[in-house]
């Protein structure tokens, strides 16, 4: 099934971004940055703020030698669409294509590595054992976490709360550290 929607998004760097042809937008790293950091994970249901620029920082830290910007990058698409559930968004199909439009359009304007290679695919998974954790304090099974080693990973991430700003910041500097074109 394809979608076609009638109107895009005014990004704070003044661009359009145009859901039906995400890479005629022209996209500035701030702008992802900035949603990303005002995006909360686990739809918001966590005891303090926690935003996906966080996760995705975290997750470039933990990934293996060759993928940390990709794992930075990884999300990109919730900057427009924000970070629904996994449930969720594999309840909707037409979603799913969405995001993966998305995704497709920012790994060329960014340079980084998409489809996820399953070793970015692990990070995510590593990076939600430990969030469902220490952010949700959620110890309950998780049936796709089964298996999914974190103990060696704890201290090379920041869990501890951070405001939007601080994260965005975090976001950018990073990306200035990983990005291919510097």
């Amino acid at each position: 099934m394809s979608i076609k929607l009638q109107e895009g998004i005014a990004l704070l760097s003044g661009a359009l971004f145009d859901y039906n042809d995400p890479a005629s937008c022209n996209v500035q790293i701030g702008d992802i940055a900035t949603a990303l950091s005002n995006v909360c994970r686990f739809a918001g249901h966590v005891h303090q703020f926690y935003s996906v620029a966080q996760h995705a920082v975290n997750a470039s830290r933990i990934a293996p030698a060759g993928h940390e910007f990709s794992a930075l990058m990884h999300d990109t698409a919730e900057a427009f669409t924000n970070d629904l559930p996994t449930p969720l968004k594999w309840a909707l199909p037409v979603f799913k294509e969405l995001e993966v439009r998305i995704e497709t359009a920012m790994s060329a304007r960014f340079s980084f590595t998409y489809p996820l290679s399953d070793e970015v695919k692990l990070v995510d998974l590593q990076m939600l054992r430990m969030e469902k954790e220490w952010v949700k304090r959620d110890y309950s099974h998780w049936q796709m976490l089964e298996g999914v080693d974190v103990d060696h990973l704890w201290h090379k991430v920041d869990l501890a709360p951070m405001s939007p700003p601080e994260a965005r910041d975090l976001f950018l500097q990073r990306f200035r550290e990983l990005s291919p074109s510097g």
